[in-house]
């Protein structure tokens, strides 16, 4: 059976993966090379897909520490899947290494602090939210039924069943008109 923080947890791990891919994918056409299609775009999907599987495994208490690791792992989704586009050719912003120019750096960084707060703050809102759901299921299924009405008048229903008739393990004795001599 799962609960609600393991629930949580896979929705931050599919959170990570889904929103690194749409960071990346989104970051590759700033510069105006498109939107990254065919074999490179299923690349980048897998390669933040398991980041996100990874973030999901892991299991955090403390807020800040869920926050840190959920930041980190959108940046390294974004830069592995930077690295994918850039090798896969046509995502040449400048000459920096790896097509990384300060700009467009900070701004990863920026996108991924931002993002990975509104991840902890959804899997924080849907434990709590999941919790308090629990709570009020046990309050409004335990309340008071009322009595079954039993009803006043007994029944008694009769009805011939065709298998007397049709085996022949009915009555064998001849009618009673026949039986008088």
């Amino acid at each position: 059976m799962s609960t609600p923080k393991a629930r949580a947890r896979w929705m931050r791990g599919g959170l990570v993966g889904v929103c690194s891919t749409v960071m990346t994918a989104l970051a590759h056409t700033v510069p105006g090379a498109g939107l990254p299609s065919g074999s490179g775009l299923a690349v980048v999907l897998l390669v933040c897909g398991t980041v996100g599987a990874a973030v999901s495994r892991i299991t955090l208490e403390d807020r800040r520490a869920r926050l840190s690791v959920v930041a980190a792992a959108l940046g390294v989704a974004q830069a592995l899947g930077h690295i994918v586009l850039w090798l896969g050719g046509g995502h040449h912003h400048s000459a920096a290494p790896l097509g990384l120019t300060p700009a467009m750096t900070a701004a990863h960084l920026g996108a991924a602090v931002v993002l990975g707060a509104a991840i902890v703050a959804v899997e924080y809102l849907y434990v709590v939210c999941a919790s308090v759901l629990q709570w009020l299921r046990l309050f409004a299924t335990s309340g008071v039924r009322p009595p079954v009405r039993k009803s006043r008048r007994a029944t008694k229903v009769v009805v011939a069943q065709r298998i007397w008739v049709a085996s022949g393990l009915g009555m064998r004795a001849p009618p009673v008109r026949c039986a008088t001599a």
